[in-house]
């Protein structure tokens, strides 16, 4: 029997704003990423000399991404390392391009996807826990709707840590093309972001 539009491959991204591929980064590199992890909670520029391991791993989920149909390039230039509680369903800003890649680092727990920022209309619901990757679309002017999911993290006890993996539009081959399309705010968000790189 064929698959349908409607029922795409497990673990894609194609008809979806966001997957969990389960158990993708393994306890050595999940052991190495929390060493590695700058103590300002953020790196730009993935520099493999002073943090190879997080390199390397953030190469990974850029090709992971693009092999589950994310249709576009994800070249990502920031890693940041937050904690997540559990908050109001929230999504990327648009300056981030392509997709965003977490990595569950420590905890579990459930991952709903809603409509808007009602945390009461639950549109899909997912477990994740440590060594699962969850691949986020990033906001794109091609289409009619915007891709980004509202995104919500309820952790089963402690905070969940997580490794996020994006892309910035500034200093992205695609800067020139789509930075009028911004706001004056994010515009300047972005290269604040950048700039401290």
């Amino acid at each position: 029997m064929s698959r349908s539009f409607a029922d795409p491959v497990p673990g894609s991204l194609f008809g979806r704003r966001f997957v969990v591929v389960p158990g993708t980064v393994g306890d050595d590199d999940l052991r190495a990423l929390s060493a590695e992890a700058a103590a300002d909670g953020r790196i730009c520029g993935l520099v493999p000399a002073r943090r190879p391991v997080t390199s390397d791993v953030a190469q990974r989920l850029a090709r992971l991404a693009e092999s589950r149909h994310l249709a576009s390039p994800f070249a990502p230039t920031e890693v940041g390392w937050v904690t997540r509680h559990a908050t109001e369903p929230r999504r990327e800003r648009r300056f981030y391009l392509g997709c965003t890649a977490w990595v569950v680092l420590a905890g579990g727990g459930t991952l709903t996807e809603h409509s808007e920022r009602d945390r009461a209309e639950v549109l899909h619901r997912s477990r994740i826990a440590v060594g699962d990757v969850v691949l986020l679309r990033g906001w794109s002017p091609l289409g009619v709707a915007d891709p980004r999911p509202y995104l919500r993290i309820a952790p089963d006890g402690r905070p969940v840590a997580l490794m996020r993996v994006r892309q910035n539009l500034v200093g992205s081959a695609r800067e020139s093309a789509w930075l009028p399309l911004l706001t004056a705010a994010e515009i300047a968000e972005a290269r604040t972001r950048a700039a401290a790189c």
